[in-house]
């Protein structure tokens, strides 16, 4: 097992070894091929200008970002290649193909928490995906006449400005931002409104791709929504076509997940080691964060779970206020994000540090169905939607065969009991956002993507259908799955799940 020859169980030295693990920018454990594209031929197409941008460059940043990339992993050119893709994939499913098609993208805007307190910012995942631009309120226009073969990129970012950049950090501006990102043009954000007006209005019949649903910036929703009624063009949505695309991750986003989950999963070993009776839910939740921030993390991927005993059974919980007992189980559900990529990672462990009998029924049916379900996404490459119901079928006959469940029930109902106990899917794909590329749909056989498999059992304390000595526990694993040509292969798979392992590791470390 992994896990128990990758922990340290002190905690500084686990900090330092994951830091310069993720510094050094080599792939882990050798899972994938990728090579970086020699500096000189990165010189020849694109230039990193010089000097203090709106985001770290490897000039003003080496330790986050090798030479020649635009952000940590990815070059320019990688990023010139996904609009390239877009375009031609929007266009290609339009039936007109002699109309002119405006695509719009914004980045998302700083929202605020108070008068003038803002969030952390976080940038739209479309947005980043086809720019690798960080700076908030930007926006990305792609312009294809219809009786051209090639397209313009056009860039708005607000321009440099130095009473603005004295509270809030330097900005890119108009000057270097073209060069920077590597579109054709860049202009000021207030330039957008009469811009985005006189193309649509002279782009005669033309498409406008925009996400009219839930705004990534409501700030520029009505001028697109303007333009669209007074040039009469059609509005369509870019965001399927997109999440087609980065629902297959490129080996560039490989390797990046690859240094999440393994982040990820080395702090959910150290939340582990530093359970104990009398701890509070709290403190190993920030256990967990701060390993992960430690070790080259931005932040966690969203609001952790850190549930003890019957606390587990609430699928969502997030308040994280209780003291753990001598008798709880602990379900921790948490990730990552790294440079916008995330992991999602879920164990479940005593915090005695020694499973009860009944306890370890539970774990050890919950993971023979998880290790079952990672066999199957390499033998048939299943739809997800058929993954979850060979979970359902695989769990309730377990739980049928340990007595938990009655044996007088046909297949049907079995089925239905075991969804009663684990009601939610059992996977999603994984990436820029948690739920990855939402808008494909899940029963769409899998192809070399991420996914997260989960399983997992809830079982109420006031839940008589099952034996009282089962009742009040929460049990999930999960894992994050790269799928490839092979079998598949578990990037999380540093993070002790053997019960053996766990028990080896848990309380060994204090806080």
């Amino acid at each position: 097992m992994n896990g128990i020859k990758y922990l340290t169980l002190r905690f500084g030295k686990l900090v330092a070894k994951n830091t310069s693990r993720v510094c050094r920018q080599k792939s882990l454990r050798e899972m994938s091929s990728m090579q970086n594209p020699p500096d000189s031929e990165l010189r020849t197409q694109f230039t990193i200008p010089n000097g203090i941008v709106g985001q770290p460059t490897f000039h003003t940043h080496p330790h986050l970002i090798p030479h020649g990339h635009l952000t940590c992993g990815i070059t320019q050119m990688e990023y010139k290649e996904r609009r390239e893709a877009l375009v031609s994939k929007l266009i290609s499913e339009v039936d007109n193909v002699h109309r002119s098609h405006v695509i719009v993208i914004p980045a998302a805007r700083k929202q605020y928490m108070s008068d003038k307190i803002p969030y952390v910012f976080r940038q739209n995942s479309d947005f980043f995906y086809l720019t690798g631009c960080l700076e908030p309120s930007a926006i990305l226009v792609m312009v294809k006449p219809a009786n051209r073969d090639t397209y313009k990129s056009i860039l708005f970012v607000h321009d440099k400005d130095s009473h603005a950049e004295l509270w809030e950090g330097p900005r890119t501006g108009c000057g270097v931002a073209a060069t920077l990102f590597a579109v054709d043009e860049a202009q000021p954000v207030d330039n957008f409104n009469n811009f985005i007006h006189r193309t649509v209005a002279s782009s005669k019949p033309s498409v406008l791709w925009y996400h009219n649903e839930s705004p990534a910036n409501p700030d520029i929703h009505e001028t697109v929504r303007s333009s669209l009624r007074q040039g009469q063009a059609a509005l369509e949505d870019p965001q399927r076509a997109l999440h087609q695309m980065r629902v297959v991750k490129s080996p560039a986003e490989v390797e990046l997940m690859k240094e999440t989950c393994y982040i990820g999963s080395q702090s959910v070993n150290m939340a582990m080691a530093c359970t104990k009776p009398g701890v509070s839910e709290h403190a190993i939740s920030s256990v967990f964060e701060y390993a992960c921030r430690m070790s080259g993390a931005e932040h966690g991927a969203f609001p952790p779970v850190v549930a003890g005993g019957p606390r587990a059974v609430h699928i969502h919980y997030v308040a994280n206020n209780q003291l753990l007992a001598q008798r709880d189980m602990l379900l921790i559900d948490a990730g990552c994000q790294r440079w916008l990529y995330n992991s999602d990672i879920s164990r479940t462990w005593p915090v005695s540090g020694k499973f009860s009998k009944h306890h370890r029924i539970l774990y050890e049916l919950v993971l023979s169905v998880q290790k079952r379900l990672i066999e199957l996404l390499g033998e048939q490459r299943p739809a997800l939607d058929q993954l979850f119901d060979n979970m359902c079928r695989l769990l309730g006959t377990s739980l049928q065969q340990e007595g938990i469940l009655p044996k007088n029930i046909d297949a049907n109902e079995l089925i239905g009991r075991a969804y009663r106990l684990c009601p939610h899917h059992v996977s999603h794909y994984l990436g820029l956002d948690v739920h990855d590329a939402p808008l494909v749909r899940r029963r769409v056989p899998v192809k070399s993507v991420i996914i997260f498999g989960i399983t997992g059992i809830y079982i109420r304390p006031d839940d008589t259908t099952v034996p009282e000595e089962f009742r009040g526990v929460g049990i999930r694993i999960e894992d994050d799955v790269l799928i490839t040509d092979g079998n598949p292969v578990v990037l999380t798979d540093a993070c002790a799940k053997e019960v053996n392992d766990i028990e080896a590791i848990v309380g060994k470390q204090n806080i």
